[in-house]
This record gives structure tokens, C-alpha cells and sequence, in this order.
């Protein structure tokens, strides 16, 4: 806890950015299926949804490369944020799931900076009300995850 305060004081200083802390592991890995060693970030994903009574999404290509872009674009250009004036696929996240050939009418976007794999951000995702609120939309169909070191973008829609 030392380290992760030590870690948190010196990035608050700098004043670039704040970082949220995340809920102890044990409580947070109660809400995420343990399959995903398994099943991957897909089938822990599907599990958390059909946990709740939902069916389950499919990975879209054309969502996977949206998330890619960005998760890349924010690597390379040192911010952090569904906004990206200037970016490759869009200035926002509903220009970028278009551009990437979508026509949905439901979308949404996680993102996430820290995690090491894809068990702690679907833990982490999970143990957010507004991001867990995404991760169960009864209207998507598909999602697309993309990775840039440790940062992560995860796209929602209904229609690709």
C-alpha cells in the first residue's frame, strides 16, 4: 500500500493527470468470472454478462481496430482520454466506431490506463459503476478490445 501511495503522491504532483485508486483485488475479483484464464477477455466478458442474465457479445474486427487506433494514439501522444482531437479514426469515440464502419445506434467505450493483462482491467472495469454499467448494455452486440502497453480501450455497439 506504501508503494501504490508513494506512486499515487508523485504522479498528483506532477500534475498530469489524476489516477483513481482501485478497489482491493479480493473485492474486486469476486465480480469477474474466473474463466477468463480460459475463455480469454471475451469469454470472462460474456460470463459477467451472462451472470446478469444477458447474452453474450461477439468480437468485431472493425471494433478491435477503432480500439486499437486509439489505445495507440493515446501511447503515442502521452494523454488519456475518449477525446482525441486529431486522431487517426476520430475526434471521439462515436466518430471512431463509425469511421471504423459501423452504423450503430448504442455504443460505448471503456478506457483504462495501469492494468498488466486482461484479467485486472475486466476487474477493475467490473468494480466501476459507469464502466460495469457499459460492460452489461442489454442493446450491444458486439466489442472490440485494443492495448498499447497498459493502456486499454474497449468498444461497445449494436450495430457492426
Amino acid at each position: 500500500m506504501k508503494i501504490v501511495f508513494a506512486l499515487v503522491a508523485s504522479v498528483a504532483l506532477s500534475g498530469c493527470f489524476v489516477i483513481v485508486p482501485i478497489p482491493q483485488q479480493q473485492a474486486v475479483t469476486r465480480s469477474v468470472p474466473a474463466t477468463i484464464a480460459t475463455a480469454g477477455f471475451g469469454g470472462g466478458l460474456n460470463d459477467l454478462r451472462a451472470s446478469r442474465g444477458l447474452s453474450g457479445l461477439g468480437q468485431d474486427p472493425r471494433l478491435t481496430r477503432a480500439a486499437q487506433a486509439h489505445a495507440d494514439h493515446m501511447a503515442q501522444a502521452g494523454y488519456f482520454s475518449h477525446q482525441s482531437p486529431g486522431g487517426p479514426n476520430g475526434n471521439n469515440m462515436s466518430e471512431r466506431i463509425r469511421v471504423a464502419g459501423c452504423s450503430a445506434g448504442a455504443m460505448a467505450e471503456n478506457i483504462a490506463k495501469g492494468q498488466r493483462s486482461e484479467a485486472e482491467v475486466l476487474a477493475a472495469w467490473a468494480a466501476s459503476p459507469g464502466h460495469l454499467t457499459n460492460m452489461l448494455g442489454p442493446r450491444y452486440r458486439s466489442y472490440g478490445l485494443g492495448r498499447s502497453g497498459d493502456i486499454w480501450v474497449l468498444n461497445f455497439a449494436d450495430g457492426c
